[in-house]
């Protein structure tokens, strides 16, 4: 009687167990086929870093504080600095990416909002100087906006050296010489 109760017991489990099976091949996919199929990304995913473009000023919102460089735990951001004051920028920028976190900390630490992380999740290189990032990759609007802010930079301190010339000003007229005196 034993081995009967078993016999049963073991059939009324396969039963239950293709069941599930039937129940779950009738359900809707939820495959994501990748490389054809993409899942949409949450707004708050931490994917490739940008440099936001100011389409007001023809240039970029970064002028080279360094405080996103400071952050950075890893020492990932290197940048160059040219100008002062109101005409600062940067005409060269570099992320490496091979030892880049993702922790977020440079974006949190810039206060002139210059530098965003993006939803772009695919990052695979086959060289190692392939995910090291320069201003032309980071630039919103790539190449063509990076130029743009490099040329935007020049004329600004161009325009600030023209400004800062003494004598270049409009001349004081010269007083007639008072006669008899």
């Amino acid at each position: 009687m034993n081995a009967l109760k078993a016999l049963f017991g073991g059939l009324w489990r396969i039963f239950q167990g293709m069941g599930l099976t039937l129940r779950t091949f009738f359900r809707p996919k939820v495959t994501v086929r990748y490389p054809y199929e993409r899942r949409p990304v949450s707004r708050r995913y931490r994917g490739m870093f940008y440099l936001k473009w100011n389409e007001e000023k023809q240039r970029l919102n970064c002028v080279g504080c360094t405080l996103c460089a400071q952050a950075c735990p890893t020492d990932v951001i290197s940048m160059n600095k040219i100008g002062k004051g109101t005409t600062a920028g940067v005409d060269e920028f570099v992320m490496d990416l091979g030892r880049c976190m993702f922790c977020n900390l440079c974006v949190e630490a810039c206060p002139f909002d210059a530098i965003y992380m993006g939803d772009r999740y695919e990052f695979a290189v086959t060289e190692k100087e392939g995910s090291v990032l320069r201003i032309v990759d980071l630039a919103q609007g790539g190449p063509e906006n990076a130029r743009r802010n490099v040329e935007t930079l020049m004329r600004l301190q161009a325009e600030a050296a023209d400004k800062a010339k003494p004598g270049e000003g409009p001349k004081p007229q010269a007083r007639p010489a008072e006669e008899g005196a």
